[in-house]
């Protein structure tokens, strides 16, 4: 099959007129020049949804022109099948409304709820045991601690004054993210399923906060008030700098990457780490640190720009993940599979049309309510 017919034939499949001869014709055709395992990578800056299918269109063109002058195909983005890749913009395009005007098509149709992506919302929880839900308060002025006044913006969160100390807790739910400035000027972001627990004011040698879950943070530099991340068994210390701290309970692995400044990580056994931008540490439950100099962060702080990023990531760490950001739970029916992939998803978009990106590399979910079955 010559490059004439190819583009034609893509040409058809985009517009939907693609029979099933043709598309396994160029299924034949994009095997033949482009062989590996599977990644998944739809869009890894993507804007707009049609933004999405025009890259890939692009990329498909690219593709052919390669072939065309017969130079050994370079790997790309997606390996495996090319396909289910496009397939996925066009799903994603539908934004939904393929799974709900086409019941017959879609074996989870039935029970398939909207779920829309993660959105700023979070609980406060002030020194005197008050609850206050930022989702419902007003902008402006929420309360007043001993001199210190909580302002909210849309939003972020911000601490004005430091005088009497009080303890506050802002908590993240599942599906939620928010920022937060604090009283030393501090910026925080939270990731979903995150709480921070932090004092009014730092009057002491130490700014120390407690974190459960992940938070991104741009320390304001005191040379003389070291910052103090605490996590279940991990101490960071900064004294002015820009690093993500990622601590779930229900995960192992505790990871800690710095982007600029310096920090000193400590376990709870003593063991340390200074750590220098571009380090990537992680620590085990065993208390273990490993090292990786020279990281690739963009995917360590991808959550904090808006995207779900991975590199060779099982399913069951992606799936996390996606649980977290959508507030949904997931379940697995059958073996669960070994492959690994790669790739970046906006978190913009909706749950329907995340799913329909992992379905595009031979994955298959059925979606009761809100929870997420993963099929064999």
């Amino acid at each position: 099959m010559d490059t004439a017919q190819i583009s034609v034939l893509a040409k058809k499949y985009l517009d939907g007129k693609a029979t099933a001869a043709e598309q396994e014709a160029l299924h034949e055709w994009y095997n033949h020049v482009n062989e590996g395992d599977t990644e998944i990578v739809v869009s890894p800056q993507a804007d707009t949804l049609e933004g999405a299918k025009a890259r890939i269109l692009r990329q498909l063109q690219e593709q052919i022109a390669r072939d065309k002058k017969a130079v050994p195909a370079p790997v790309v983005p997606m390996r495996r099948k090319w396909l289910p890749w496009v397939a996925a913009a066009l799903i994603i395009l539908a934004a939904g409304t393929y799974l709900v005007q086409q019941p017959e098509k879609q074996e989870r149709s039935t029970a398939v709820l909207s779920v829309p992506p993660a959105g700023n919302k979070a609980m406060l929880t002030l020194g005197n045991g008050k609850v206050v839900d930022l989702n419902a308060a007003t902008d402006g002025a929420i309360e007043e601690q001993g001199g210190t006044t909580v302002n909210k913006q849309q939003a972020l969160l911000i601490y004005d004054g430091e005088t009497q100390l009080a303890i506050n807790k802002l908590s993240v739910p599942r599906g939620g993210k928010y920022r937060l400035i604090l009283p030393d000027g501090t910026k925080v972001w939270l990731n979903a399923a995150s709480e921070l627990q932090f004092p009014t004011a730092f009057p002491g040698s130490e700014r120390v906060v407690e974190l459960n879950g992940e938070g991104y943070f741009e320390v304001a530099a005191n040379a003389e008030q070291p910052f103090i991340v605490k996590t279940t068994g991990l101490r960071v210390e900064v004294l002015g700098t820009h690093f993500n701290v990622k601590a779930y309970g229900d995960e192992s692995i505790t990871h800690t990457a710095l982007l600029e400044g310096s920090v000193k990580i400590v376990t709870a056994n003593g063991s340390s780490s200074l750590l220098k931008p571009g380090d990537l540490a992680k620590v085990n439950t065993d208390q273990n640190i490993s090292i990786t100099r020279n990281a690739d962060l963009d995917l360590a702080v991808a959550w904090k720009e808006g995207l779900f990023a991975f590199k060779d990531a099982d399913i069951a760490v992606i799936l996390k993940e996606i649980s977290r950001w959508y507030d949904v739970d997931i379940d697995y029916e059958g073996a669960v599979t070994r492959r690994h992939f790669t790739g970046k998803v906006s978190r913009s978009y909706s749950l329907a049309e995340t799913l329909s990106v992992l379905e595009a590399s031979d994955l298959h979910f059925r979606q009761e309510g809100k929870k997420i079955i993963v099929l064999p």
